[in-house]
């Protein structure tokens, strides 16, 4: 918030300092101002603003003369000062060339201010060495950290070489003001000259007449005017010549007055002038050895002693690789494809060489202009991407992006789209999300469907060094459709497994879900299976079966993987590695599928059970399952459970039990205790029908209750006989007594009715399994055996 905060106040301060110099300009008609960054001119009075034009949008410079800082002086002196400026910048206006700096927008004057507009400009040379007069406090970082490097300063000192020789040659021009004031630098780095406020024609004669009571704003810098102004009232353009000598020496010792500074001192200008007729040389110590010499001949008081500008761009200080390169890039108008194809090739090994500004802001606006033309962009591109990998992700969105995008969707040339490929991820690392999806993702989709086998197979095999940095859901629905579409149509085995060994190294950044249902689903139909393409395939399983994060699951293996590798594994073609290295995968996934199946089942049956299922003991007492929490999970009951259940769903009759109703109270039966009586006991009083069991079904193997044991058929009880007879042809009461096992008990007879039956003593105990017969118990009654249990149920 605070960022906001500044930025609001900066913004807020450049608009109220225009609102009372700008209003009545008819330059704020045309542009939008935006920031104060720069000053030049005589004295630094030129305020420079950055701005746009509002209809083009096209980036400015504008410069910014307030009246009001000249209220100090006299009317006369205002005036004086004023036509000075009025003229510099008329004659600026009229000059094309491009060591010259450019006007847009012509000279508008208003009670407040002159105003007039050029190309976008980044500093006067003298705010570069330090003169910070007229900037904005405090001077921004960039500007007060800013450094000339020494190919900047050679071709810097070439360029304004360039301009003087225009000037005097072309127009017929002395520029009289040559100094760090009156040099700018552009958006480019380009020198261009300015400040020609007090240039004379070359054509007339030129006498110099100095007056003190001038203001020293209407007369040239003394500090850069030639020694022949003094000794002889006179000068030629070769004036221009010292004042450039002088230049380079304040270059290296890096301030505006590199000798003495004399403001309206005219008597210590003319003694300096004395020194230099009598051999005396400024000091030169900062300047380099190869060009001192020559800049001390600059300096000489005789004007014809002073070598001519040609000779002295001829110099060996001159002869630097980056400034030869960037002299021919200025003169690639002139030549053709054949030379420039030639001079790119060579070009990356000088860019390496080169400091990142100079390739941002000089050499890449000479490549940039080559992208109309399609057949060059092959040439210029690697070039352009060279320089981005040096530059900020914010020099790259501003100064490169803009122009390369406009080419990203051209598909002929074809080496262009193979360009790009080579360098996707440094396009992925600098552009911004928007921007990927906007231009670059749609790159790579034209590059998949491509006609070219070299691009596609190039594009796949990129793809996967920047995936981390595509996002998901055009992962899911833009690639890999175009992927499996690729694969699926291309007649290029190459191509396929390409587009196979894609999809491998991409599992890595795709969830579990989309790999089954999508990327697993799709192999089977991946046709003519060629060995590399089934080993392709194989690998897929394999890193999906493999991936800590992804995994086949047993269902899907066993369902669909496996019965798709053992046909897969029979193919004609493969050799015996390839076929040993499938079988190993193979075995892999079964155990695989064998070891969680079994663990599963294992799960499933952690209850206890009989080492034979089938023999269970019918009378044994039953458990319940989940510690009687739920009846519905008993594996059986208790017979006072059971018991009890039948008196709620049954209602009690009086008739006897049959036996499918006697079988679940098998271990709590109740005893019948018979009273004295003179009636024959049970054991005489008739005999049983023996009938046939039904076959022991065993329980499931989960917790169900223990399905109730039915007879083949009921049992129906006789009812008594007292004389003896046979019943239904059964044996007689004397032939069935003779079969009952013999008890304790009295010969004499018991009868049996249901009101007789004591429910409180047991019939039915649990019995060993010897057939020993049973003891009697303490009331005397009699206690059958388990096994003369079996055989009633007979």
């Amino acid at each position: 918030m605070e960022v906001f905060n500044k930025l609001y106040t900066s913004v807020t301060q450049t608009v109220s300092q225009l609102s009372s110099v700008l209003p009545g300009n008819p330059v704020t008609r045309e542009y939008d101002i935006t920031g104060h960054i720069a000053s030049a001119g005589r004295g630094c009075m030129w305020k420079i603003y950055s701005g746009t034009k509002k209809s083009t949008g096209q980036e400015a410079s504008i410069f910014l003369l307030e009246k009001r800082l000249f209220e100090r002086y006299s009317k006369e002196d205002r005036e004086e000062i004023f036509e000075i400026a009025r003229r510099g910048v008329t004659q600026i206006t009229k000059i094309r060339h491009p060591q010259v700096l450019t006007v847009q927008h012509p000279l508008e004057e208003s009670r407040e201010s002159f105003a007039f507009a050029t190309e976008p400009v980044y500093a006067s040379l003298a705010n570069v060495l330090g003169d910070t007069t007229n900037l904005p406090a405090p001077v921004i970082s960039e500007l007060g950290s800013y450094s000339l490097y020494e190919t900047e300063i050679k071709y810097g000192l070439l360029q304004l070489i360039e301009g003087i020789q225009f000037i005097h040659n072309e127009t017929k021009l002395v520029h009289r003001n040559i100094s760090p004031h009156s040099v700018v630098l552009n958006s480019h780095g380009i020198w261009k000259i300015f400040g020609f406020d007090y240039c004379v024609s070359s054509e007339n004669a030129n006498r110099y007449d100095y007056n003190p009571n001038q203001n020293v704003l209407a007369i040239p810098s003394l500090e850069y005017t030639a020694p022949e102004c003094a000794l002889e009232n006179g000068y030629s353009a070769r004036a221009d010549y010292y004042a450039l000598g002088v230049l380079i020496g304040a270059i290296y010792a890096k301030k505006c007055n590199p000798f003495k500074t004399f403001g309206r001192d005219y008597t210590a200008f003319k003694k300096q002038a004395q020194e230099l007729r009598s051999g005396k040389c400024p000091n030169l110590m900062n300047v380099p050895q190869g060009i001192r010499s020559h800049v001390e001949k600059l300096l000489t008081a005789s004007p014809e002693r002073r070598p001519d500008l040609v000779q002295i761009s001829k110099v060996p200080y001159f002869d630097d690789i980056g400034v030869k390169s960037l002299s021919y890039l200025d003169t690639l108008f002139q030549r053709d494809n054949q030379d420039k194809a030639k001079f790119y090739k060579g070009l990356p090994q000088i860019i390496k060489m080169l400091p990142a500004r100079i390739n941002l802001h000089r050499i890449l606006q000479c490549l940039v202009k080559e992208f109309i033309h399609p057949t060059m962009i092959p040439f210029v591109l690697p070039n352009v991407l060279l320089i981005a990998e040096n530059c900020t992700k914010a020099e790259y969105e501003k100064h490169i992006f803009p122009h390369i995008k406009s080419i990203m969707s051209l598909q002929d040339p074809v080496q262009i789209l193979l360009i790009f490929m080579q360098n996707m991820e440094l396009l992925l690392k600098l552009t911004s999300a928007n921007d990927v999806k906007l231009y670059v993702l749609p790159m790579v989709y034209k590059a998949l469907e491509s006609n070219s086998t070299q691009v596609q197979e190039l594009c796949l095999a990129v793809l996967p060094s920047f995936a981390n940095l595509i996002d998901y859901p055009s992962m899911k629905n833009s690639l890999l459709p175009r992927i499996k579409h690729l694969c699926a149509k291309s007649a290029v085995a190459s191509v396929r497994v390409n587009c196979l060994l894609c999809v491998g190294q991409l599992l890595p950044q795709l969830d579990k879900w989309l790999v089954l249902d999508d990327i697993l689903m799709f192999l089977p139909t991946v046709a003519p299976r060629e060995p590399a393409v089934i080993m392709a395939i194989v690998g897929i399983y394999k890193v999906a079966a493999n991936h800590e994060m992804l995994g086949i699951p047993k269902e899907f293996a066993a369902n669909k993987v496996l019965p798709f590798l053992w046909p897969l594994s029979i193919e004609n073609g493969l050799t015996l590695q390839q076929y040993n290295v499938i079988m190993a995968f193979v075995s892999e996934l079964s155990q695989k599928v064998q070891s969680e199946h079994t663990r599963k089942l294992e799960q499933l049956n952690t209850g206890p059970t009989d080492s034979n299922p089938l023999q269970y003991d019918i009378l044994a007492p039953s458990k319940t399952a989940d510690n009687g929490n739920s009846e519905d999970h008993q594996i059986g009951i208790t017979t006072k459970e059971f018991v009890d259940k039948a008196k709620i769903e049954k209602p009690a009759t009086s008739r006897p039990l049959t036996l499918s109703e006697m079988k679940p109270m098998e271990n709590s039966v109740p005893k019948i205790s018979a009273p004295v009586s003179t009636a024959p006991s049970m054991n005489t009083a008739f005999q049983l029908q023996p009938t046939q069991p039904s076959p022991f079904v065993p329980p499931p193997s989960t917790f169900q209750p223990m399905p109730m044991w039915q007879p083949q058929r009921p049992v129906a009880v006789p009812q008594y006989n007292p004389v003896g007879a046979s019943f239904n042809g059964n044996p007689s009461m004397d032939q069935f007594q003779a079969l009952l096992p013999a008890t304790t008990s009295s010969s004499s007879h018991h009868h049996l009715s249901n009101s007789n039956i004591q429910t409180k003593t047991p019939l039915l105990q649990p019995m060993n399994n010897s057939r020993s017969s049973a003891t009697a118990t303490s009331q005397g009654s009699n206690i059958l055996t388990k096994e003369d249990i079996l055989e009633f149920l007979k």
